[in-house]
C-alpha cells in the first residue's frame, strides 16, 4: 500500500518506509517547550488562523488521486477548507477523503473509507477485522478485571504546561479498557456513539479534586524522550508536585505515535491503557514506549 503514497506531511513519519517522500505541509511554529508551544500556538491561530504551510505547487505537480486530510483539528494540521480550494483548482480534480473520527468506531469506519477510495476494499476489510477481534479481545480481558476492582478512575492528559485533558476517542478507550475517564465524560453523539468532547485545559486543582488511581501522560506531537525532559523542567513546580502527591500512579507513554493519531494504532493505545490501569502486562504492545514514575 505504502507504494501508492506521492507525499506526506512533515508529521507523517510512520512507518519509516515512507520517510523519502515529499511532504507538502509543515509547521510554522518550532518546538522548544510545551509553554512556548502553547503561546505560540495562541499567537499564530490569531494572527494567521492556521500553523502550516502548504506547498500547493508541489501538490500540483505530484497530481495525487487522493488526497486525504482532517477537519477534526487545526492545531494537528492544515484546516479542510485549503486542502478543498486546492483540489477544486487541480484538472483533473483529486477526491478529497476527510477523515476526522471522534471514537473508535468513527476510526474503523475510516479504514473501510481509506480502502475503498484506493481499490484495496478487501485489505481494508480484512484490517478492519483484525482490529476489531483486538479490540474484543481487550475487552473481554478486563472484564474480569473491572468486576474486581470497578471504577478506577484514569487520567489521560495532552499537555501539562498548561495541563490539557484529552478528548475525543481517549475518554472511550478509558471506558472499553474498563475505567473511568476523569474530567473529559463521555458523550453521544448523533448516532449514538459514545465519545469525548474535545480536549481542554484544566487547573492543577481540578486534577487533585478528581481523585485519580492512575495519571497517563501522553502529550501531543511529543515522543517519550522529549516528555521525560518536559518533566524534569517542572519538577519542582508546586502545581506538578500537587498532581504527583494526588496520584498514586503516573505513567508517560510516546503520545505522537500512538495516543494522539486517530489511525489504526489506537487499538495499541487500548491495549496499552487497558494493560497499564490493571496492570496486565500480556496486553501491553511490546513496542509502545513508555514509563511510570
Amino acid at each position: 500500500m505504502y507504494e501508492l503514497l506521492v507525499a506526506r506531511s512533515s508529521e507523517d513519519d510512520y512507518p519509516s518506509d515512507i520517510a523519502h517522500l515529499p511532504t507538502v505541509i509543515d509547521p510554522i511554529i518550532q518546538f522548544t517547550n510545551m509553554a512556548s508551544v502553547d503561546k505560540q500556538v495562541i499567537e499564530k491561530m490569531k494572527d494567521l488562523g492556521t500553523l502550516y504551510v502548504v506547498d500547493k505547487s508541489r501538490i500540483e505537480a505530484l497530481a495525487p488521486d487522493v488526497i486525504l486530510t482532517q477537519d477534526l483539528c487545526r492545531v494537528c494540521s492544515v484546516d479542510l477548507m485549503t486542502v478543498e480550494r486546492i483540489a477544486q483548482a487541480m484538472e483533473p480534480r483529486p477526491a478529497v477523503l476527510n477523515l476526522s473520527p471522534a471514537c473508535m468506531e468513527d476510526m474503523l469506519d475510516n479504514v473501510t473509507e481509506v480502502g475503498n477510495a484506493i481499490g484495496l476494499s478487501a485489505q481494508a476489510a480484512e484490517c478492519k477485522r483484525s482490529l476489531e477481534a483486538r479490540i474484543a479481545r481487550v475487552r473481554s480481558a478486563v472484564e474480569q478485571c473491572a468486576a474486581k476492582q470497578p471504577g478506577l478512575r484514569v487520567l489521560c492528559l495532552d499537555w501539562i504546561n498548561p495541563y490539557i485533558v484529552g478528548g475525543h476517542w481517549m475518554p472511550q478507550i478509558v471506558d472499553w479498557a474498563g475505567g473511568v475517564s476523569l474530567l473529559s465524560p463521555l458523550v453521544a453523539d448523533a448516532q449514538g456513539r459514545l465519545r469525548g468532547e474535545g480536549a481542554k485545559r484544566v487547573l492543577s486543582e481540578d486534577i487533585v479534586a478528581a481523585k485519580p488511581d492512575i495519571v497517563i501522560i501522553a502529550a501531543c506531537g511529543l515522543d517519550l524522550d522529549t516528555l521525560r525532559r518536559e518533566i524534569d523542567n517542572i519538577s519542582d513546580n508546586s502545581e506538578w508536585l500537587a498532581v504527583r502527591t494526588a496520584a498514586p500512579r503516573v505513567v508517560i507513554c510516546d503520545g505522537h505515535h500512538y495516543f494522539n493519531r486517530p489511525g489504526p494504532r489506537l487499538v495499541d493505545t487500548l491495549e496499552f491503557v487497558a494493560g497499564i490501569t490493571h496492570k496486565i502486562p500480556a496486553l501491553i504492545p511490546p513496542d509502545l514506549p513508555f514509563q511510570e514514575l
